[in-house]
């Protein structure tokens, strides 16, 4: 039987029910042939090809042959590296992925990507009149240096978000340090408990918590000191410590990271006069009116492997016409917080007819509305099922990072 694959490279070892797989994106196309195996599992990269494939027995749904195809593949990426083979790191695995898993009725590839909608909004500008009418004119203000703002300038410039939460955690130490010293032989936690509650009117503590009903300086020294960087800044077997581009620890990581860069933020501008500009983006309007438009959309699966063309404002391509198509439907199930998400399934499809897959469009019945350009060709004759999952996610590029691809 046909397998699927992802380059040149099989994502299922067989069609044989329980048969699963996942391909990840390489920070860096692979240098070399490799094949590693890890208990039953086989970690297979090309050169020259941009995924790392894994293959594995025992699962028959999404959600386990992700969780599985994640932890071996970065088990086999790390012994590529210890052994010389290869340096690579997968990137932004939870968004964008391929999985593979066997039903009774046959495959079932899943591709997982996310749209970006980036926005730049210019700050707003406020204008003060005395009782005449007259403008009256601004106070100029005059940030001073601090060696924190160096460390902030590391955590907004690393894709890796643990990196950055490092680094936005010395920021915030130092910051605090400088109005709040540590005292002599006084523990790291209770001098940041001191510190805080000093520090707490000045710079707004409470509307930080996460948790209102409780004391706000407790909650979030549990949120950004003991969930997360005690695990991060120490490594030692028979304690808890995140290895790095574990899928649970940056829930973890991220949540605690937005508290740690607000902290930074109004310490700056509270200290040392220096105030973050930016406009704000509603990202709520903007996911109603997405919702709206992929309710009534059509996805098309192609081989076309031209350019993104920004301009092509109609269906007229070529590849519309040969493409396999399917309805868009949005997917509640899949949402990550107010991010929409929709998903489209060809079933039983002429995959013949495409193979291999280059190019996913979402089109409504008169223009194209989002484009995917596979990163390598997805092979898909003999599968039972295609299924495409997309996310939507709004950025704001006058805020700090929220997104890390490591």
């Amino acid at each position: 039987m046909v397998i699927p694959k992802i380059g040149s490279i099989p994502l299922v070892n067989d069609a044989t029910n329980g048969s699963a797989g996942g391909a990840f994106l390489l920070s860096t196309p692979s240098k070399s042939n490799a094949t590693l195996h890890i208990d039953t599992a086989d970690i297979e990269v090309h050169v020259g090809e941009p995924y790392a494939v894994v293959r594995f027995n025992g699962c028959e749904d999404a959600v386990s042959t992700f969780a599985n195809a994640h932890s071996l593949v970065q088990q086999g990426l790390d012994l590529l590296s210890i052994l010389g083979t290869q340096d690579s790191i997968i990137l932004d695995a939870e968004n964008e992925h391929i999985l593979c898993w066997s039903e009774p009725d046959g495959i079932v590839v899943r591709n997982v990507s996310t749209t970006l909608f980036n926005f730049s909004v210019g700050s707003a500008k406020l204008v003060v009149k005395d009782k005449d009418g007259n403008i009256i004119p601004p106070v100029p203000s005059h940030p001073q240096h601090h060696p924190a703002f160096r460390y902030y300038r590391l955590a907004q410039t690393t894709d890796d978000l643990f990196d950055a939460y490092r680094n936005m955690y010395l920021s915030f130490e130092v910051l605090l340090s400088s109005q709040h010293p540590k005292m002599k032989r006084e523990q790291e936690i209770d001098w940041l408990r001191r510190a805080l509650s000093a520090a707490s009117d000045e710079i707004g503590l409470k509307g930080l918590s996460t948790d209102p009903g409780s004391d706000p300086i407790g909650t979030i020294l549990n949120d950004i000191y003991q969930d997360a960087r005690l695990p991060l800044f120490h490594a030692k077997e028979g304690r808890v410590f995140y290895v790095p581009q574990d899928s649970d620890a940056r829930v973890t990581v991220a949540h605690a990271l937005n508290i740690l860069t607000n902290l930074v933020l109004r310490m700056a501008e509270k200290w040392y006069s220096a105030r973050r500009v930016g406009g704000f983006v509603f990202p709520g309007w903007v996911y109603k009116n997405v919702r709206s438009q992929l309710a009534s959309n059509t996805i098309y699966a192609t081989n076309y492997d031209g350019p993104f063309d920004p301009t092509e404002k109609d269906l007229s391509h070529p590849r519309f016409k040969s493409a396999l198509a399917t309805p868009c439907t949005v997917a509640p199930e899949f949402e990550r917080g107010r991010e929409p998400a929709f998903m489209g399934t060809f079933i039983e499809a002429d995959f013949a007819s495409v193979d291999p897959v280059r190019r996913i469009d979402v089109a409504t019945d008169e223009h194209p509305y989002i484009a995917q350009i596979m990163d390598a060709p997805l092979k898909l004759s003999g599968i039972h099922r295609f299924e495409v999952l997309s996310h939507i996610r709004v950025t704001n590029q006058n805020q700090p990072k929220t997104l890390f691809r490591k």
